[in-house]
C-alpha cells in the first residue's frame, strides 16, 4: 500500500514539473501571430484561387502584412477589397480599374487539319503536331480555360470559342495561364477595341486559312489618329498606353478582325431588351 501511494505522489510531482515545463516553454517557443493577419483574411473574398501569387487568401493576407503583397493583389476582391484591407494597415492605396479577359480570336470557316480523339485539353491537343486546328495560332476549343475558371465566368460558344462573361470576370488571369497558345489577355475594362487574331502568317496565307484573320494591311495603322496601333510580324497590334477606343481602326477594317467591345456589348443588349 505504501509503494503505491509513494508512485501515486512521484507521478504526481512529476506530472507538475512536466506540466509546468510546458507552460514556459509554450510560452517562450510561441510563434506570436500579427492580429491583422486574422483581420485581412475575413475580408478577403475567400476564393483562393492564386491569382495574388500566395497560396490562398491565408497565404495573401500573411504576405501583405510581411509587405511581399500589395494590399490592391486581389483580382477578385478589386479596389473594395483594397481599400478595407488598406484601411487595417493604415496605409493609402491607389484604386485599380477593373480588369477583365478578352480571348484574341474569332475564327471563322478554318478547317481543322487532322481528326483528334486524345484528351479534350488544349495543352495535350497541342502538343500533338502544334494542335489539329488549321490555325497554327488560334484558339483549339477544348475549353481548357472554361475549366479552369473559378467563378463560371466563361462558356464555351456556338461557334467553338469560349465566351467571357464580364459581369462574373474577375480577371484573376486563371484562364489565360492555361492557354497554350497565349490568345486570352487581362484588360483594364476602359480598354474596349481588340485586334482578335493572333496570326503571323503573311496576309495571303492567313485569309486562306480564315476568313476574320488579320491580313496586315495596314488600314487601321494609317487611320489611327493616336498611333496607337501598328503591324508588327504580319499583326496588327495595339499600345494600349495610345488607344482611346475611338474605333477609327474597327471601321476600316475590311476582315473585321478588330472589334469594338462597346459596340458589341450596347448591341447585344439592344436585342435582349426587344
Amino acid at each position: 500500500m505504501e509503494l503505491i501511494l509513494s508512485a501515486t505522489i512521484t507521478l504526481g510531482i512529476l506530472g507538475m514539473i512536466f506540466g509546468i515545463g510546458l507552460a514556459i516553454a509554450s510560452d517562450t517557443f510561441a510563434v506570436k501571430v500579427d492580429p491583422r493577419i486574422e483581420r485581412i483574411n475575413e475580408v478577403l473574398p475567400g476564393a483562393n484561387c492564386g491569382a495574388c501569387g500566395q497560396p490562398g487568401c491565408g497565404g495573401f493576407a500573411q504576405a501583405i502584412v510581411e509587405g511581399k503583397s500589395p494590399v490592391t493583389g486581389c483580382t477578385v476582391g478589386q479596389s473594395s477589397v483594397a481599400e478595407r484591407v488598406a484601411n487595417i494597415m493604415g496605409v493609402e492605396f491607389e484604386n485599380k480599374e477593373r480588369v477583365f479577359s478578352v480571348v484574341m480570336c474569332h475564327a471563322k470557316g478554318v478547317t481543322n487539319k487532322f481528326i483528334y480523339n486524345g484528351v479534350k485539353d488544349c495543352r495535350a491537343a497541342n502538343i500533338i503536331s502544334g494542335g489539329f486546328f488549321g490555325c497554327d495560332y488560334g484558339c483549339l476549343g477544348l475549353g481548357t480555360c472554361v475549366e479552369a475558371c473559378k467563378f463560371e465566368a466563361m462558356y464555351m460558344g456556338k461557334d467553338g470559342l469560349p465566351k467571357v462573361i464580364r459581369e462574373r470576370c474577375t480577371g484573376c488571369g486563371k484562364c489565360a495561364e492555361v492557354c497554350p497558345r497565349e490568345i486570352i489577355s487581362i484588360l483594364p475594362e476602359s480598354k474596349m477595341v481588340h485586334v482578335r487574331c493572333k496570326s503571323l502568317d503573311k496576309g495571303a496565307v492567313a485569309k486562306k486559312i480564315c476568313q476574320d484573320s488579320c491580313i496586315a494591311c495596314k488600314r487601321c495603322e494609317k487611320e489611327c489618329p493616336y498611333d496607337a496601333i501598328h503591324v508588327q510580324n504580319n499583326l496588327a497590334v495595339i499600345d494600349y498606353q495610345k488607344c482611346t477606343s475611338c474605333g477609327k481602326c474597327v471601321d476600316v477594317c475590311p476582315n473585321h478582325t478588330i472589334i469594338n467591345y462597346a459596340r458589341a456589348l450596347s448591341s447585344a443588349s439592344t436585342v435582349s431588351s426587344q
